[in-house]
């Protein structure tokens, strides 16, 4: 039976939102309360690193700007082992009812969820939209080295990116996002010095990309791979569509020619 405690804390940095965690399968699952409490919020699933309590990873993506603007549910799963991130075996279903019990607590309207993960967690990111694409309208990963082995749907827009040094995870990315793009899908590419660690460079992308997301934000510019070109929304057909970076917003469009 699922256990659902609201086990208040204050982080240590008072800047980030008070935080609450439950148990579901003997899972804890750490969130952040809506902003808003009138049911519209919506909820944003973050996967941590490899087996990341998460509250770790609530604490180390600092999304709370982005749960106050957006009224958001941060909600970060405590995964370890038993390879979690391959939802169908055990980790998905947990999940869904983590979101549930979440739902009909705060008497939430129906909404996607949003998704975003780094390392292990973005393998979660990946694999979990590939599980359940109607329930996701986003999703984003950093450093991920496991993708759907074959593309059946691209509806959500998609962020992916990945240290320069982290050859295997870099090549492996590449080959997924060249396809995920052919098949329609809307997706920004990223390579950053360094390996495999997840920065503040990554995190800020991720943010302001989410922002434009959930403001409904139009593409306004398409940025090129390994170019860097960047030309006017109305002429996205002078890049091939393998290459092709949506962008919505000024500040997204800096801080990825960066």
């Amino acid at each position: 039976m699922n256990r659902f405690l609201l086990q208040v804390f204050l982080f240590s940095v008072p800047f980030l939102l008070s935080a609450a965690v439950f148990q579901v399968d003997e899972i804890d699952f750490h969130f952040t309360p809506p902003p808003v409490n009138n049911g519209t919020a919506r909820i944003m699933v973050l996967f941590g690193g490899r087996n990341w309590p998460g509250n770790k990873t609530l604490q180390t993506y600092h999304f709370d700007s982005l749960a106050r603007k957006h009224n958001l549910i941060l909600l970060s799963p405590s995964f370890r082992d038993r390879n979690y991130w391959e939802p169908e075996q055990w980790s998905g279903k947990t999940l869904k009812r983590a979101v549930a019990e979440l739902v009909k607590q705060y008497k939430l309207k129906p909404h996607k969820l949003y998704l975003y993960g780094y390392s292990a967690g973005g393998q979660c990111s990946a694999l979990f939209y590939a599980w359940m694409p109607g329930q996701v309208a986003a999703w984003g990963s950093h450093a991920c080295g496991v993708y759907p082995p074959e593309i059946r749907v691209s509806s959500a827009p998609a962020l992916l990116t990945c240290g320069v040094e982290d050859s295997e995870r870099l090549a492996i990315s590449r080959f997924f996002l060249y396809r995920y793009r052919e098949h329609g899908g809307k997706l920004i590419w990223k390579i950053y010095p360094g390996g495999h660690e997840l920065t503040g460079e990554v995190l800020a992308l991720a943010r302001t990309w989410f922002d434009d997301l959930l403001s409904n934000k139009v593409i306004r510019s398409y940025g090129e791979d390994d170019t860097g070109r960047i030309v006017p929304a109305s002429a996205e057909k002078s890049i091939e569509v393998e290459f092709r970076n949506p962008l919505y917003s000024t500040e997204l469009q800096e801080l990825w020619s960066k």
